[in-house]
């Protein structure tokens, strides 16, 4: 049986195509290369396997030459770019309590980093640490956090702010990088821990943000998504659909594989939530389907593709029972009502034929 993935954020990839092509590089076939698809990174929230975030940025800086990918990915990283935990951590009072906040929540909220702050007499240490199992290096996504964390502290102590010295347990790199621009202090390599060499003073700069407080029942809202932002079963199966239709191997037992469990299992326990495997599986198609066909910037064979199936004529016939008409009809249909033009059908646009069929039934039918 497979070990369980670890999965990030897509937002943790935010700006690498941009970076991709300033280098000349193939975004596109390097996602697909690690099993991703462009379409993944376009919900910063959608979450995604943590080892093939690494591998891409690995393969991503062979193909660049260069050895400071990440940290070139790094440079553009913000509060807003580590989503929810973000709005908590710009509410406390100092750093110290804003990096206590991150080592409370980041730990639940992906198991793919450690966060670890030690203090001592003048001195802090701050440990951050890339986790998820991947079959190669980790420099890279490695290099991607230790960058986001100093620029999300620089945004909560103020610009001048640096570090004593940053740490790094890999090799220093053989080739002129940026890592002294961008830390603007000592890069230690080789070291015993990836992380941060920190003043204790540094511990109690005021946050310049924290005045701006969020209110209570929406901090208790943020928290508790951050605490637990997977709660149900069918909600972690139907995330794992959406990150492995397009590899066209999206079963069930493909998805209790990636679980830790049997497919039995999974089934067991989508059962009690009232819900089938087929029943999300379709669900998730029948919203691609209306995102991608209504935009109109793919093929529909790119978009069967997908949608995990193995053919455009399969696409077709399940886009027909779903929808009661073809997708070229449909997103014609989609196109006029955006342009104010009443669609010829009677049954109402947009929703799958199931949907529509069961709207016109008689109250006492249903």
């Amino acid at each position: 049986m497979a070990k369980p993935l670890s999965f990030v954020r897509a937002g943790t990839l935010a700006g690498y195509v941009d970076l991709a092509r300033t280098l000349q590089l193939d975004a596109f076939a390097l996602l697909k290369s690690v099993g991703l698809h462009r379409f993944d990174l376009s919900d910063v929230d959608t979450l995604i396997p943590a080892s093939a975030v690494s591998e891409l940025l690995e393969r991503s800086a062979d193909a660049a030459d260069i050895e400071d990918f990440g940290l070139r990915l790094a440079v553009i990283r913000s509060l807003a770019h580590i989503g929810p935990v973000g709005l908590l951590v710009r509410e406390e009072p100092t750093v110290g309590d804003a990096i206590r906040a991150a080592e409370r929540y980041l730990h639940r909220y992906s198991d793919a980093m450690e966060f670890r702050l030690e203090e001592h007499a003048d001195l802090a240490m701050l440990r951050v640490q890339f986790l998820a199992t991947t079959r190669g290096d980790t420099r890279q996504a490695t290099e991607l956090l230790v960058g986001t964390v100093h620029r999300v502290i620089n945004a909560l102590a103020g610009s001048a702010w640096a570090a004593e010295s940053i740490s790094f347990s890999h090799p220093a790199p053989s080739s002129r990088t940026i890592h002294n621009t961008f830390f603007r202090t000592r890069t230690l390599f080789d070291n015993v821990f990836n992380g941060f060499i920190m003043r204790r003073a540094d511990l109690i700069v005021p946050i310049r943000t924290a005045e701006m407080a969020m209110p209570r029942y929406m901090k208790q809202f943020v928290e508790e998504v951050v605490a637990h932002p997977t709660v149900t079963i069918d909600a972690t199966v139907r995330q794992l659909i959406f990150s492995l239709l397009p590899s066209g191997r999206c079963t069930s037992e493909a998805v209790a594989s990636h679980l830790g469990v049997d497919r039995k299992t999974v089934n067991r326990r989508l059962a009690v939530r009232g819900v089938t495997f087929s029943e999300i599986l379709n669900d998730v198609r029948i919203e691609l389907a209306r995102r991608h066909i209504r935009t109109g910037h793919r093929s529909l064979t790119e978009t069967a593709q997908l949608l995990g199936f193995s053919g455009l004529a399969t696409f077709s016939r399940w886009f027909r029972t779903e929808f009661g008409t073809s997708a070229t009809c449909w997103r014609r249909s989609e196109i006029g009502r955006d342009d104010g033009i009443k669609p010829q059908r009677s049954k109402p646009a947009g929703l799958p034929r199931r949907v529509a069929d069961s709207r016109r039934r008689p109250r006492a039918a249903r």
